[in-house]
């Protein structure tokens, strides 16, 4: 058996993490499995790290990429619906879209697998549908429900803006066309570009920006965090704060200024640094680790977790039971923060205002706030992630039941 797994879009690694252990399991059962990978230099975790050449069982390509613009000013524009996202990313662009359709199906005509997977790859969906058996997986905001229009990505917002819907018939116009023009069948909604053959949603409700219109059930995420537990109040670390924030992020060294100025027993993590950049990011009086950090030994004998919602850190220090400080960096993240907030266990910062002094405050109140505290302990015991391998085994047994 061939498997394909395509990751056309998204910037973060829970794409490749909650794809790790599935393709794992089909190796170990005997299947030759093939990335296909908009970002290549993610693709470590399955490759041998003396040669860089994949691990047996394994084959990598590059997927086909999209220009996703870089301009910060891009994230100031409007975006209420999943239309909004991908019409700024391109993808309302007929010929862009045409393009790599093409470009997925020459991968599936080369690669000729028995089944293919998608990880937030609605083109190679639509280049699989109906003539390869195809899985999607997902988180809540990657897979919206399929068969209707689009709902509101902000759960807090009961109906979408006019641009909203006439993004959605643009991009569904240019998608169809693109499927027309080869004689393929037309999807009656956008949303049909995010489903497959068997499609598994991996969410918690609580951040599921879709929760309230879904009619099928989720599963709990496999690619999570574990073992992580709260501590009494008393037994963490006095003042002990941790930042974990990507050095991307738009605020970080904001943020390492805040908490060195706080004067708090502050550690951090600033994920994808080079060692080269470390000196830059280095504050008096902040620990700046140069690896990952165990998170249920951080998170727990911490006071306060500063992060930006990235979804498994923020429900790694939900599962601790440790008050959060949040500054989302973009949309998935904002609506991960407002769930974690409406539990009572943070405080989401606007990202613009964001400013120093501002930080050092809720610093400084945060860590001492046992109020917080003890929501944080209550939400904690609400998480339930239930069984890892039952997530795994529903799709691997979905690729066995399509592939035969």
């Amino acid at each position: 058996m061939r498997v394909l797994f395509g990751w056309e879009f998204g910037a973060g690694l829970g794409h490749l993490t909650r794809f790790r252990p599935i393709g794992d399991r089909l190796v170990a059962e005997g299947a030759e499995v093939v990335l296909a990978l908009q970002d290549v230099d993610r693709a470590g975790p399955f490759l041998d790290p003396a040669t860089a050449r994949p691990r047996p069982g394994y084959r990598l390509l590059q997927a086909p990429r999209w220009n996703i613009p870089s301009d910060p000013a891009v994230r100031k524009i409007p975006t209420h619906s999943f239309a909004d996202v991908l019409r700024i990313i391109g993808y309302g662009h007929r010929g862009g879209l045409a393009r790599r359709l093409t470009a997925w199906e020459g991968i599936i005509e080369t690669v000729r697998p028995d089944v293919v997977i998608g990880d937030f790859s609605p083109t190679l969906n639509l280049a699989a549908r109906g003539r390869i058996p195809s899985v999607v997986v997902g988180n809540g905001y990657t897979t919206p429900p399929p068969g209707r229009p689009m709902p509101p990505i902000r759960p807090w917002q009961d109906s979408l803006e006019r641009f909203s819907i006439d993004h959605e018939a643009e991009l569904l116009d240019s998608a169809n066309g693109a499927l027309r023009a080869r004689g393929w069948a037309p999807i009656d909604y956008l949303s049909d570009a995010f489903s497959a053959d068997e499609t598994f949603v991996f969410s918690l409700p609580l951040v599921d920006p879709y929760a309230r219109f879904r009619t099928a059930p989720t599963l709990a995420p496999f690619n999570m965090p574990r073992g992580i537990r709260p501590r009494p109040w008393e037994e963490r670390r006095k003042g002990g704060v941790f930042l974990y924030l990507p050095a991307g992020h738009a605020h970080v060294k904001l943020a390492l200024d805040a908490l060195a100025a706080a004067k708090v027993a502050g550690e951090a993590f600033v994920g994808e640094l080079p060692a080269s950049a470390q000196p830059q990011f280095a504050r008096p009086g902040v620990t700046l680790h140069g690896e990952p950090q165990d998170f249920a030994t951080v998170m727990p004998s911490s006071r306060l977790v500063i992060d930006h919602a990235g979804l498994s850190t923020a429900v790694a220090a939900l599962m601790a039971g440790t008050p959060q400080l949040i500054l989302p960096w973009n949309l998935e993240h904002l609506v991960t923060a407002r769930g974690i907030e409406s539990t009572g266990a943070a405080v989401v910062v606007p990202t613009d205002r964001t400013d120093v002094k501002s930080l050092v405050n809720a610093i400084r109140t945060l860590v001492e706030d046992r109020g917080r505290a003890a929501k944080a302990e209550a939400a904690a015991a609400a998480v339930d992630l239930g069984d890892p391998q039952a997530g795994v085994e529903a799709v691997v047994a979905a690729v066995r039941r399509l592939a035969a």
